[in-house]
């Protein structure tokens, strides 16, 4: 019972506590540039937890990215628990062994302590600009 009830409070699972429904974590997904300057950029939203992620991981696991470079974009997220914290750097770190330079986009530093561990690695930076993304028009 101890084990169970950890779980649903470490991963945000009461049966009370339902999120209402929202717009789905991964926003998009798109590439900028082309050829070996090309960057997959996966651009999340929202509130992020246990159910977000888990959608995103579900959305890249099976994928196999041709691009060297991957985004993940987090400047449309306004809060992300530890749980969905952990599950993302997951990604990242699977990604930086997979070969792929993975950049987190996040200019209000929504990602506390962003380092994947075990191999993996990620630049943190501010825009999609300083990731190598082409220039925006403004």
């Amino acid at each position: 019972m101890k084990l169970f009830e950890r779980f649903s409070s470490d991963m945000g699972l009461h049966v009370m506590e339902v999120p209402a429904s929202a717009r789905a974590a991964l926003r998009t997904d798109h590439v900028v540039g082309s050829g070996p300057d090309a960057l997959r950029v996966l651009q999340l939203q929202g509130g992020i937890g246990f159910a977000g992620a888990e959608r995103v991981i579900r959305e890249t696991v099976n994928t196999s990215y041709p691009e060297t470079r991957i985004a993940l974009d987090l400047t449309r997220v306004h809060s992300i628990d530890d749980v969905a914290r952990r599950m993302l750097l997951e990604i990242a770190r699977r990604l930086t062994l997979d070969g792929h330079d993975v950049y987190l986009v996040d200019p209000e530093s929504i990602m506390p302590d962003p380092d994947p561990g075990d191999g993996g690695r990620v630049t943190v930076v501010d825009s999609l600009d300083e990731a190598g993304g082409p220039a925006r028009s403004g």
